[in-house]
């Protein structure tokens, strides 16, 4: 699975990147998401991995932006921040549904997500 984390914080991001890697993913990560919407029109992710508060474009505007071109691809946020609850509020509010995950990110919820994704609704 092609998969872009995207992060402000290198750390984080490169951290989840070689947790994906070790799955057998193709992932890279990236710290904007600005850059997000680059690589995103470069690689056809199927999975984007965003943090949602980010200085510039936030990860949900990120992942809007994203869906316009890709609206096949998967979009998990993760935030720390309860500021992030009325951005998400709003984006359900405009009929987007994104799965979400508290930060710091658990590598096993990350994985579990991802992979009940890959079984399809009709799978457990």
């Amino acid at each position: 699975m092609k998969i872009i984390v995207v992060d402000d914080e290198p750390l984080i991001a490169q951290t989840l990147v070689e947790i994906l890697r070790g799955e057998g993913h193709h992932a890279i990560s990236v710290s904007n998401g600005k850059s997000a919407l680059e690589w995103a029109s470069r690689l056809s992710p199927d999975l984007i991995v965003s943090d949602i508060i980010m200085p510039g474009m936030n990860g949900i505007e990120t992942a809007k932006e994203i869906l316009k071109c890709l609206p096949n691809c998967r979009i998990i946020l993760f935030s720390g921040q309860m500021s992030s609850t009325d951005i998400l509020e709003r984006a359900q509010a405009e009929g987007y549904l994104f799965e979400l995950l508290a930060k710091p990110v658990n590598p096993e919820v990350l994985l579990s997500m991802i992979d009940r994704g890959l079984a399809g609704p009709d799978e457990p």
